[in-house]
């Protein structure tokens, strides 16, 4: 499930919360309902989130405490994934979202953003993630197992060629040569 480019229509501003409900959640509970609608029309569904995503100038002021509300409301929710970008692409917010993630969601999680190979099996082998995903280096590395298996340097991806059209940084990388 992802929102409209640009919106984050469930985070409400704080002055609209009140003592019972933090802000950081209250808007959340919309994400929920949409989450059950789309479940009972899908035997798997996923969720994406990135709460620490600051692109389109949105910053949330406390992106850790509204990953581990979110992460402990979506146990009830039969949830085939949760997928967690660590991170933010501009820089803007840091955190540690994944560990009170990991310790408030009982499903499978999926993190990503920036894993070299060792660091993914690491995760993997110590449950902090069920498994790892690999956006942007898929881009630039369209073997990217058989060079993880190989040990083999990764080719940078070229964030100037995202989101066009033609060939440029999707499929012009080379590929290794054959061992």
């Amino acid at each position: 499930m992802h929102t409209p480019e640009g919106k984050q229509p469930y985070v409400v501003p704080r002055e609209l919360a009140d003592d019972e409900q933090p802000a950081i959640v209250a808007g959340f509970w919309r994400l929920l309902e949409a989450l059950e609608a789309v479940q009972n029309e899908s035997p798997l569904v996923g969720l994406r989130i990135s709460s620490l995503n600051s692109s389109n100038a949105i910053l949330d002021n406390d992106p850790i405490g509204l990953s581990s509300w979110l992460a402990e409301r979506l146990n009830g929710t039969e949830l085939d994934n949760l997928h967690v970008m660590r991170g933010d692409f501009l820089g803007q917010q840091h955190g540690d979202v994944l560990t009170p993630i990991r310790t408030g969601f009982r499903g499978v999680l999926v993190g990503n953003m920036g894993y070299s190979a060792e660091e993914a099996n690491g995760a993997i082998a110590t449950g902090q993630l069920n498994a790892v995903a690999f956006g942007n280096a898929f881009l630039a590395n369209p073997d990217l197992p058989e060079r993880f298996r190989r040990g083999a340097p990764l080719q940078d991806p070229d964030p100037a060629t995202y989101y066009t059209t033609g060939p440029a940084g999707y499929t012009d990388s080379p590929f290794l040569e054959p061992a």
